[in-house]
């Protein structure tokens, strides 16, 4: 919610630049939000030159440019760009310049922030049949997340 705050002045889930997802199979609760990738599909499907990295690496909006296609939204493999319901224009995460409000806001300190590529896991063979399903999943959300699953 204060993600909508701080970019539309409004406390708005629709507006928010992430979403909160709940997978009951896993019975987790995930966010999804931009990777800011290097070869970022989003920019390259811009055809308005809308969206670009600016010097930190954070991908951003110029809205002045932005001719509201949906082209970024259809590129994200992750399916963290979002359009605005209002103008229609593209709603991604920012990381607020590398002070992401959600973190600093949540009231209970359930967000945090930091990089993630490569994640170890047990390997599910080793732990039985009712964990391996649970950690098969689990492996399916991390890549989901663009995290590669590098089983001990």
């Amino acid at each position: 919610m204060w993600c909508s705050f701080l970019h539309e002045g409004v406390f708005s889930s629709s507006l928010s630049r992430i979403r909160v997802i709940r997978d009951d199979l896993i019975g987790m609760d995930y966010p999804v939000v931009c990777k800011h990738c290097v070869d970022a599909p989003c920019i390259r499907a811009c055809k308005a030159n809308a969206l670009y990295k600016d010097t930190g690496g954070f991908t951003k909006l110029d809205k002045a440019k932005c001719i509201k296609c949906g082209e970024c939204v259809n590129a994200c493999p992750y399916g963290a760009v979002f359009q605005n319901p209002f103008d229609k224009t593209p709603l991604i995460c920012d990381l607020c310049d590398g002070k992401p409000i959600c973190v600093s806001k949540c009231p209970t300190n359930a967000l945090s922030i930091h990089p993630a590529t490569e994640i170890p896991v047990k390997n599910p063979a080793q732990l039985g049949k009712r964990y391996s399903v649970a950690l098969s999943e689990y492996r399916v959300l991390l890549e989901r997340w663009g995290i590669r699953v590098k089983y001990e």
